[in-house]
């Protein structure tokens, strides 16, 4: 899930029904070169689209002209047939790309269309992602480029846990799956294959995206300053690791983020900073739900330098090849999780991991709290979250630990991605 919605029930659902969108005018030319722009990606096409035109309307409200920036968000909402399309008769449902311009009113979206798309587009397919990507750019052309990406997400989960997965394990020798990395799987394992997911589109059959499939859709040749998941626990190292090359940052949380999301009124100037100020995002974002009371005070963050990665995974390869102690993988560190999600024992602390698993004493153990402490520049989590699970410990990063429980495909897949060869956690045996 991107963002939990169940503490947020008791506002008033009329406060959606004042939003209104004026009609898109006809596509403009091209804005001139500036020095960033920021793209968002909303895959809005599900319960957090009122969400949605709040964030847009807090940027317009945050939006200078001091900026030496564009602002884009792609937004694909809710069909207006869906219970969760605001009941105005003037409701547009056209997926399309909006730049961001001032405007005082917080409850009239009235940034500029750049482009309209059909509905019939899944935003969940990368080919759409990259193709939204290019427009965006082309649109609004800069010297330096950031990513945000807005939806529900999962980190490594698979889509709606209830729902069949998108990676099932083919039948031997389909064409569909050729060059994927469930390709040659055995097809006998009963179990599905388990995918790393963002994104929910209602109006595509629940449908998510791979962080796989993203990355290798990101623009060959770009390296965004930085990525920030607006996202449920996509601070995962496996998702990190898959990213390295396409961002110099990573902005992301751990553990799941309250329906709000990013305040975008406060980190706006942090965005558009000459030199992106991205511990400065993260820092608003800790700060703004930090301040809050009950189960509002609930927050994880972090900041990866992509460029410490490599060393990161190395120092957790000395401690994996050198062998898992004798009482074995120690789940009894800090995991992000919660049960009533069913993610509970799956998000676990890197840190907390190793000093459980190895004991902080280990000299290998220190030198990852040193690779950790390069990596991730900057880290904040509130003692509880959601009143439901404390936080003890948080060094930035969640992964994964193999389980006796972990179905066969799931362990194969798992080794499949950069991550498990590189770290050597793909070669842990429970």
């Amino acid at each position: 899930m991107k963002k939990i919605l169940a503490l947020l029930l008791c506002l008033p659902v009329a406060a959606a029904t004042l939003v209104s969108c004026k009609k898109d005018p006809a596509p403009q030319p091209p804005l001139g070169k500036k020095h960033r722009t920021v793209i968002e990606y909303m895959v809005a096409d599900n319960n957090l689209y009122s969400y949605a035109e709040d964030d847009i309307n807090e940027m317009e409200a945050a939006w200078s002209d001091n900026y030496y920036g564009h602002m884009v968000v792609y937004l694909y909402p809710v069909a207006s047939s869906s219970s969760y399309a605001p009941s105005r008769k003037d409701y547009n449902e056209k997926p399309r790309l909006l730049l961001v311009s001032r405007d005082n009113n917080t409850q009239v979206m009235s940034s500029r269309v750049l482009k309209t798309y059909g509905r019939e587009q899944d935003p969940t397919d990368p080919a759409v992602m990259k193709q939204v990507i290019a427009d965006a750019m082309e649109l609004a052309p800069a010297d330096n480029y950031a990513l945000v990406m807005w939806s529900h997400g999962s980190g490594w989960l698979p889509k709606g846990l209830g729902q069949p997965l998108k990676s099932m394990l083919p039948p031997a020798g389909d064409p569909a799956w050729a060059g994927s990395k469930l390709e040659g799987m055995a097809p006998e394992t009963p179990d599905g294959g388990i995918a790393y997911s963002f994104g929910q589109s209602n109006s595509h059959g629940n449908n998510e995206m791979e962080i796989d499939e993203m990355a290798a859709a990101l623009p060959t040749g770009t390296v965004f300053d930085f990525i920030l998941f607006d996202a449920c626990h996509m601070a995962c190292v496996e998702v990190a690791w898959e990213l390295r090359d396409r961002t110099e940052y990573l902005i992301a949380s751990a553990a799941e983020t309250l329906a709000d999301g990013f305040p975008y009124t406060e980190i706006m100037g942090s965005m558009f900073a000459p030199q992106a100020d991205v511990e400065g995002i993260a820092r608003k974002f800790f700060d703004h739900y930090n301040t809050m009371s009950g189960q509002w005070r609930s927050a994880t963050v972090g900041v990866v330098r992509s460029s410490e990665l490599p060393g990161l995974a190395s120092a957790v390869k000395a401690l994996c090849d050198a062998g898992l102690p004798a009482s074995g993988i120690s789940y009894a560190g800090q995991q992000y999780g919660r049960t009533a999600t069913y993610f509970n024992n799956t998000f676990y602390d890197l840190r907390d991991f190793a000093e459980k698993t190895w004991g902080a004493a280990d000299p290998k153990v220190t030198a990852l709290q040193a690779a950790l402490d390069k990596a991730v520049v900057y880290q904040a989590a509130t003692p509880w979250l959601f009143s439901q699970l404390q936080v003890t410990a948080h060094c930035g990063l969640s992964c994964y630990l193999p389980r006796n429980s972990t179905p066969l495909s799931l362990a194969a897949y798992r080794t499949r991605f950069g991550w498990s060869t590189a770290s050597g956690m793909g070669s842990l045996v429970p």
